[in-house]
């Protein structure tokens, strides 16, 4: 897969993150998805949990953590990152020395 000029190859295969990639995500009242938090990379998901406790202890109240596919944590990486150049532009932050 190749976006903004970056193979996600280069990095890592996907038989390497199978089952290891997590999302903590804001939830509704009804614990449904409402929106992307971050990424944790875990063992399993009772790891991924309790490094989301770690951060945040009552993260439980608002936020939920589950399992995503690597293909899945490309596509949000792609948004976001999309997204942040668009902000930076629109801020006029082209030349922000971030990058």
């Amino acid at each position: 897969m190749d976006n903004m000029g970056i193979m996600d190859s280069d990095y890592f295969s996907d038989e390497e993150l199978d089952g290891k990639i997590f999302e903590l995500y804001e939830k509704t009242s009804n614990r449904e998805f409402k929106s992307h938090v971050q990424f944790i990379k875990a063992d399993s998901l009772c790891e991924a949990e309790d490094l989301a406790k770690e951060a945040n202890p009552d993260y439980w109240r608002s936020k939920s953590v589950r399992s995503v596919t690597t293909e899945y944590a490309w596509e949000t990486f792609t948004q976001l990152y999309f997204s942040y150049n668009m902000a930076k532009s629109v801020l006029g932050l082209d030349d922000f020395v971030g990058e």
